[in-house]
C-alpha cells in the first residue's frame, strides 16, 4: 500500500460511515487491521470484517428513523 496513514484513514472512515465503529470500537490499531485486512481492497475489507463480526448496517431498518 502506497501510503498506509491515508489507507487507514479511508478504512476507518468506511467504518464510521457504514457501521457507525472506529479502530478504537472495534478493539483493535491500523497496524492489527494492515496485518489482517492489509492485501485486500479498502471496501472488500471493511465488509469482510462487517461479516466476520455480524456488524449491522447503519442503514438497516432497524436505524432508518420512521416517518410518524
Amino acid at each position: 500500500m502506497p501510503n498506509t496513514n491515508n489507507c487507514l484513514s479511508e478504512v476507518e472512515l468506511l467504518l464510521k460511515q457504514r457501521y457507525g465503529v472506529s479502530f478504537a470500537d472495534i478493539g483493535i490499531d491500523g497496524q492489527e487491521w494492515l496485518d489482517r485486512f492489509g492485501d485486500q481492497p479498502l471496501v472488500e475489507a471493511v465488509e469482510a470484517y462487517a461479516a466476520k463480526y455480524d456488524l449491522t448496517p447503519l442503514t438497516s431498518a432497524a436505524f432508518t428513523p420512521s416517518s410518524k
